[in-house]
């Protein structure tokens, strides 16, 4: 940024230049590689006469391809900030009207060096005051100027065009070129960086279309792969490839002529990097050839054993105490001393009315709807871990941890056996062992009277002689509700053991037990809020 300009007085004219006398610092001298100021330039024209500051690249590119037919300037790129600073000879002075409509600021250079902006009769700053300072800054290429060129699709009905790419892409785009029915020849080249270093591996593709056009489809998939560069040749040695996305605004000669003979530029978007150079390292050839497959041997092939590495021993299952474990009781699991204190329990509360005992080996296990098996006051608590009717001690997990499907392998699980994990120790019981639990207590029946007294039998006798009865049909034996209730109940209570809580409550509901079954939809609204 520059000072404030001081008001001028009325009796003096607009514009004055006047001279800065030297201070205690000396003007810094010119470059070696640049020529005073005042004498002929770098292009062997007049030296240096005005700078122009632009704000950005692109702001530089549009100046610079409305002025091209007065020559090119000398581009230089500010230590600064990120504005471009063109040196112009005093042929360029046609073109110095065009710069402020790309927000260019004109600097003027007296017969010292000085730099002055016009319309105005402050200099520069100090620190790029003088020609010799900016003629000293990094040069800018027309090309590098060209990256920033409006981005856009690539252009459709092109007969020629030209893909760089890394060799495995490569010989990828070779094979769906040649698919495609397009003439395709290869070069093999090597990426150069900014180091000197050399990337070697890619592949120079030069596609023509022998009628009609390259196919869009194919110019597309090579422009948006990552690594591939699709390009339009700007002379026929390939001296300048430029991305067909850019919209150049101005011809490409105007970069072909800062290109010596042997090297070789890629031009893409600013936002994918400067642009590079590349250098072959071979000569054309078809890309049938690259694309040859391997010639088959009729002998049958030699197979070499892969030695498999040996597997470390099996790690045993175990039941470890965790914090993320959930501390839900789905059943209890209690043992063969304590059946007499479940029994007691049991026929002085309305759990005798609903829950089951599933007897095993030494362990049975006691499970109700949500809630209830709670209130026993011995056994060990389990919760349904799944798949199916697994259950884990309450607070445990497994260790190492098993998904769904290895717990299905490793454990064995079936579908008419529970499995029932504890710290200490483990058992497996059969769902056909499953009863009620009211028949911990079921007496023996009692002895009932059968049969017709005497006196009854000849009143029946009597009345039959008299009434004759017809005789009856044989209906098929209907279905009590009492009988289906207990089917129901039955199934229900076995696809609650599964963690089937859903199936369950749905069966119960058309037993008639209401409660019962909305506290399995309760306990079914729960697992699918465990799963989210």
């Amino acid at each position: 940024m520059f000072p404030a300009r001081p008001a001028a007085p009325p009796a003096e004219p607009r514009f004055r230049a006047v001279r800065v006398p030297p201070q205690d610092h000396t003007m810094p001298p010119a470059p070696p590689d640049e020529p005073p100021a005042g004498e002929p330039g770098e292009r062997g024209e007049a030296g240096w006469s005005a700078v122009v500051r632009f704000p950005s690249p692109r702001a530089a590119l549009g100046h610079t391809a409305a002025t091209v037919e007065l020559g090119p300037p000398g581009l230089r790129r500010s230590p600064h900030d990120h504005s471009v600073w063109a040196l112009l000879t005093p042929g360029h002075q046609p073109g110095l009207q065009l710069a402020p409509g790309y927000g260019g600021l004109v600097c003027q250079a007296d017969t010292d060096g000085l730099l002055w902006p016009d319309e105005s009769a402050v200099p520069v700053p100090q620190s790029i005051g003088h020609l010799s300072t900016v003629a000293g800054w990094e040069p800018v290429s027309l090309a590098e100027l060209a990256a920033h060129s409006p981005l856009a699709a690539a252009p459709a009905g092109l007969k020629e065009v030209a893909v760089l790419a890394p060799g495995a892409l490569g010989r990828w785009l070779l094979r769906r070129c040649l698919a495609s029915g397009v003439a395709t020849t290869f070069t093999p080249v090597e990426r150069l960086g900014t180091d000197g270093r050399a990337d070697v591996g890619w592949l120079l593709l030069r596609l023509r279309a022998e009628d009609g056009a390259v196919p869009a489809g194919l110019v597309e998939a090579c422009g948006r792969l990552p690594g591939p560069v699709a390009c339009r040749a700007a002379d026929p040695d390939c001296r300048v490839l430029i991305d067909l996305r850019l919209r150049l605004p101005l011809d490409d000669a105007a970069l072909l002529e800062e290109i010596p003979p042997g090297r070789h530029l890629v031009v893409e978007g600013a936002l994918s990097g400067p642009p590079w150079q590349w250098r072959p390292v071979g000569e054309p050839a078809a890309g049938e050839l690259l694309d040859a497959g391997p010639v088959l041997s009729p002998a049958p092939p030699v197979r070499t054993p892969v030695p498999v590495p040996a597997l470390g021993p099996p790690l045993p299952v175990r039941l470890v105490t965790s914090a993320r474990a959930p501390h839900r009781v789905d059943a209890v699991l209690v043992a063969d001393g304590e059946l007499d204190a479940l029994r007691r329990f049991l026929r002085t509360r309305p759990l005798h009315e609903t829950a089951v005992v599933a007897f095993g080996p030494g362990r049975h296990l006691v499970t109700e709807p949500p809630g209830l098996c709670q209130a026993l006051p011995f056994g060990t608590p389990v919760h349904q871990a799944g798949p199916g009717a697994l259950y884990l001690e309450s607070g445990c997990v497994l260790n190492p941890p098993l998904p769904d499907t290895a717990r299905d392998e490793v454990l064995g699980l079936s579908p008419d056996v529970i499995t029932v994990l504890c710290r200490g120790g483990s058992w497996r019981l059969r769902l056909a062992d499953v009863r009620p639990a009211w028949q911990l207590w079921m007496p023996a029946p009692p002895a009932f009277a059968a049969g017709l007294s005497e006196p009854a039998r000849e009143l029946l006798d009597r009345l039959a002689g008299a009434m004759p009865e017809p005789e009856p049909s044989a209906p098929a034996v209907a279905r009590t509700p009492e009988a289906e209730r207990r089917r129901l109940n039955q199934v229900a209570m076995e696809h609650s053991l599964r963690g089937e809580y859903r199936k369950a409550a749905e069966l119960l509901e058309q037993a008639g037990h209401f409660q019962r079954a909305a506290q399995m939809y309760e306990r079914a609204a729960a697992e699918l809020g465990e799963g989210l």
